[in-house]
C-alpha cells in the first residue's frame, strides 16, 4: 500500500490538456488524448509509452488525481499517470 506522500507525489505531475477540441489524437496504450500539434511537438507520450496515437477513440474523462481515482483502476490504466484528458475506449488504427 502506498502512503499519502507517495500517491501526492504522482499527482503533482504536469497537467497535460489538448489546447484545442480539433485533430484531437490518443495514445494507444494509456489514453492520452492531445492535439496532432502537440504529438508532433512531444518526443514520446508524457506517460512514456512507446505507442503510438489513432484517432479512433471514444468518450473522453478529464482526470485530475489519477492516484486517487476509480475510473483509471477500471480502464486499466496505472495511478502514477499524469493529470490531463484521457480516451475511454482507444482503438487501433
Amino acid at each position: 500500500m502506498q502512503s499519502e506522500s507517495d500517491m501526492s507525489e504522482y499527482d503533482e505531475k504536469k497537467f497535460v490538456l489538448p489546447k484545442s477540441t480539433k485533430d484531437l489524437k490518443a495514445c494507444q496504450q494509456c489514453g492520452m488524448v492531445l492535439t496532432v500539434e502537440q504529438w508532433n511537438r512531444e518526443v514520446e507520450c508524457p506517460n512514456s509509452c512507446n505507442a503510438s496515437q489513432t484517432k479512433l477513440f471514444s468518450g473522453m474523462i478529464c482526470v485530475l488525481k489519477p492516484s486517487q481515482s476509480w475510473v483509471m483502476r477500471k480502464l486499466g490504466n496505472p495511478k502514477n499517470i499524469h493529470p490531463g484528458l484521457y480516451a475511454i475506449d482507444v482503438q487501433a488504427d
